[in-house]
């Protein structure tokens, strides 16, 4: 950019801040001395309130079972994984050109 444009956007930057100076809020010293509203209470009441029922709800969860609860592991005989169904053919899923002799 040339020195033509910096002038100008330099005035304009000025002149925004001046509007924005009388816009702001008067600041005085005496704020700092002046005592902090207490607008916390109800928020730490609520948060006592959720703590206690979370509690609550800790306290009544159903208790887990133990591990002599537990059936035994592998103490049955072994049988074959899916020896309660039927064999199913899968004929129909091959094509019907397609013909395979097995030895």
């Amino acid at each position: 950019m040339n020195d033509e444009h910096d002038t100008e956007l330099k005035a304009r930057f000025a002149a925004l801040r001046e509007n924005e100076r009388e816009g702001a809020p008067v600041w005085h010293p005496r704020y700092l001395r002046a005592p902090r509203p207490e607008s916390g209470f109800a928020l730490k009441w609520a948060f006592a309130a959720v703590l206690a029922v979370a509690g609550c709800f800790w306290l009544l969860r159903p208790q887990q079972p133990s591990l002599a609860d537990l059936p035994p592991l592998l103490e049955n005989d072994a049988a074959p994984l899916f020896a309660s169904l039927e064999p199913v053919s899968t004929d129909f899923l091959l094509p019907a050109h397609l013909t395979i002799d097995l030895p």
